[in-house]
């Protein structure tokens, strides 16, 4: 699991390349932001993933993701907003009513508008906003607000994403707690996977078992690996030219 001493040792270590931005002094952070002004913005949700993976897995891999970005190049990561809308609790078809905290289309869209134009006014000419729940209209929201900054800023560059956006089909694609989102947590914090949970004596289902996707019994470390190392090749590739563009 994410573990808050190892955070706080690492943005001690690193303060001259990237940094937590809740957890440094305004000089740390000013050092950073004049040499590298990106933000990084970790969008989550709190939602029901099984009983095999955390409620908070749509925030846990959001934010491990843009640590590793922050750290592979340069800037620094804002604590997780876990806020999101269209969970597994309003799909139609199922029923699990609880251990989903769900708000509104709405407010989504203010929330963004609002952090987007926070960070504007921080200085930062790149935010990168990486959204770890995928439900729609939710992430679709979130990458409209990103595209009105960039039409409204046109001196910076706002990106929203999801993971899979930028990753092959054949390795990951949209799901709800199958193969891809639990080898990711399986990487990013093992302990909280437990997948002996998962049925032995039948097909794991989306109405039955909340997933979404390809076997999550099948889910790997090495997936989870395999999967952060080209993402962060391929985002590293856009963020790069987003550098010679815009900084």
């Amino acid at each position: 699991m994410l573990n808050d001493m190892n955070i706080v040792n690492d943005t001690t270590n690193t303060a001259s390349t990237w940094g937590l931005y809740d957890q440094m002094r305004p000089q740390e952070i000013e050092a950073i932001q004049k040499k590298t002004p990106i933000a990084y913005l970790p969008w989550g949700a709190i939602e029901y993933h099984g009983n095999h993976n955390p409620t908070g897995l749509d925030s846990i891999k959001a934010f491990s993701m843009c640590k590793d970005l922050a750290e592979k190049n340069g800037g620094l990561v804002f604590p997780v907003v876990s806020l999101a809308a269209n969970l597994i609790k309003s799909y139609p078809g199922v029923n699990f009513p609880k251990h989903s905290i769900e708000f509104s289309e709405k407010l989504i869209r203010l929330a963004c508008e609002e952090y987007l134009e926070q960070l504007v006014v921080q200085g930062f000419k790149i935010i990168v906003l990486l959204s770890g729940h995928a439900g729609e209209p939710h992430l679709t929201l979130l990458k409209t607000v990103a595209e009105a900054f960039n039409n409204k800023y046109p001196d910076r560059r706002f990106w929203a994403l999801a993971e899979f956006d930028i990753l092959p089909d054949d390795l990951l694609v949209a799901n709800h707690s199958a193969i891809g989102e639990t080898s990711l947590q399986l990487y990013y914090a093992p302990e909280t996977v437990d997948l002996e949970t998962l049925p032995k004596d039948r097909s794991v289902t989306l109405e039955l078992d909340a997933v979404s996707g390809d076997d999550p019994r099948l889910a790997t470390k090495a997936l989870g690996e395999k999967i952060v190392k080209l993402f962060l090749r391929n985002a590293s590739l856009v963020i790069e030219e987003l550098k010679r563009k815009y900084l």
